[in-house]
């Protein structure tokens, strides 16, 4: 049931390409595009945060996000919210992120994103960094992740 609920939220995340904050670079990995690559400002005491992208599927083979990884945070995690078996909504890690063919799959706020734990660094406005990114069949490829400047509920907008 679970994978089911967390099946569901990726669906919903495919209708998000729209709205997603930051027009950023493309990067072209085989039949893959990730774009708008993007993260909110932090606190300096801040020991975590969430990047947010879309990556687009082109082929005609389904593939899948398998790994994320930066050079200043002790672990990195897909997570997605998933309603479990009592009806609680809950944060729930994911080993992959499936991409369908045609399908372009959009992390966001509320729903999915790439979690950097044991980060010991703030992120300003305007900044970026880089992040590692490796699908299964498509290998790997470096993206640069833009800061976008938080509101007074933490949330992000376009720069």
């Amino acid at each position: 049931m679970r994978n089911l609920l967390v099946g569901a939220a990726m669906t919903v995340m495919a209708a998000g390409a729209a709205i997603a904050h930051h027009a950023g670079d493309t990067y072209p990995l085989g039949d893959l595009v990730v774009s708008h690559a993007w993260t909110y400002e932090t606190a300096a005491a801040g020991h975590s945060t969430k990047v947010y992208l879309t990556i687009m599927n082109n082929g005609a083979e389904a593939d899948r996000l398998v790994d994320a990884r930066v050079d200043f945070a002790t672990r990195t995690v897909m997570q997605a919210q998933a309603i479990g078996a009592d009806g609680t909504l809950a944060v729930q890690d994911v080993a992959a992120l499936r991409i369908e063919p045609g399908q372009t799959l959009t992390l966001q706020p509320g729903a999915m994103w790439i979690e950097l734990e044991g980060v010991q660094r703030a992120f300003k406005d305007g900044q970026h960094f880089h992040m590692d990114l490796t699908f299964e069949q498509a290998g790997s490829v470096e993206i640069d992740v833009w800061v976008n400047e938080a509101d007074e509920h933490g949330h992000a907008h376009d720069s």
